[in-house]
């Protein structure tokens, strides 16, 4: 029997697509393992959530109006969209293949007067809420302090409000984060890296398929145990990132769009992993 909640679930789950996204994020550049960022720009595998997820997913991203309301109200001047665009502030480099949105833009804060800083939301479980606030963002969440720094890189700002929110009893977790040169352009580079790179990168050091960052990758059995990847041109030993985001056939010279880089040719010819 199909129930409601089975109904909300697939809604949800047929509306997510296959999950590839164009460009390597600043969002997960932080992440311990070149090798996994490396499978998920060429589009290894499809990857597919679970309605349970996608309502975080998107509980996530309604918490930020929520948040900035709280802001404004308490005199900080907030921008959550960049009036040229109307659209959220993005950052986006090595030929349109790197990237990432903001959450806000801050003036005025308490910690910063009469200065632009960056505003970084996140919403928490309540163990994840706890640690962080005890350890601090760049020992517990680091992916979180690299696309930070990124940012604030690429927008010339001094310093970011990481708003964590604890789901459970709605604590703020807030502290300040200030910008760290060093960290920025050393994650820049690896994404250059990733991006570029004809080969799969080497695996994180300890790496094996028992251990916890191994056992839940989405690559694991492909970086493992030679699982196929899927067969389209991102895969394909002929086809290169180029500029304005676009990717290259070199076998035949040819631009492809997003619909035909998912889909391959006769000609296909996988990229093989590196031990």
């Amino acid at each position: 029997m199909t129930t409601t909640k089975d109904a909300i679930n697939a809604d949800l789950e047929g509306r997510q697509g296959n999950g590839f996204r164009k460009h390597l994020g600043a969002s997960i550049i932080g992440k311990p393992c070149a090798r996994q960022l490396w499978y998920s720009f060429r589009w290894a595998k499809k990857s597919n959530h679970g309605g349970r997820i996608l309502r975080l997913f998107q509980r996530g991203h309604e918490e930020e109006d929520r948040i900035s309301q709280f802001l404004r109200k308490a005199g900080v001047h907030v921008l959550q969209e960049d009036p040229e665009t109307g659209e959220q502030f993005r950052i986006v480099d090595h030929d349109g293949h790197f990237g990432g949105s903001l959450d806000s833009l801050l003036f005025d804060t308490p910690e910063y007067p009469l200065q632009w800083i960056l505003g970084e939301y996140k919403t928490h479980s309540d163990k994840s809420f706890k640690k962080t606030a005890k350890q601090g963002v760049e020992e517990s969440k680091y992916e979180h302090f690299v696309q930070m720094q990124i940012y604030m890189h690429y927008r010339e700002l001094p310093a970011a409000l990481y708003i964590a929110v604890n789901k459970n009893d709605d604590d703020l977790y807030m502290p300040i984060v200030e910008y760290d040169e060093e960290v920025a352009l050393r994650y820049i580079d690896r994404a250059h890296f990733i991006i570029h790179s004809p080969d799969t990168p080497e695996r994180i050091k300890n790496a094996s398929p028992g251990w916890f960052i191994c056992r839940f990758c989405d690559y694991t059995d492909i970086c493992f145990h030679g699982a196929d990847k899927e067969q389209h041109c991102r895969t394909c030993i002929h086809a290169d990132p180029i500029e304005n985001g676009a990717w290259i056939c070199q076998k035949y010279n040819y631009h492809l769009t997003p619909e035909q880089q998912k889909k391959g040719c006769a000609d296909y010819n996988v990229l093989v992993d590196t031990p």
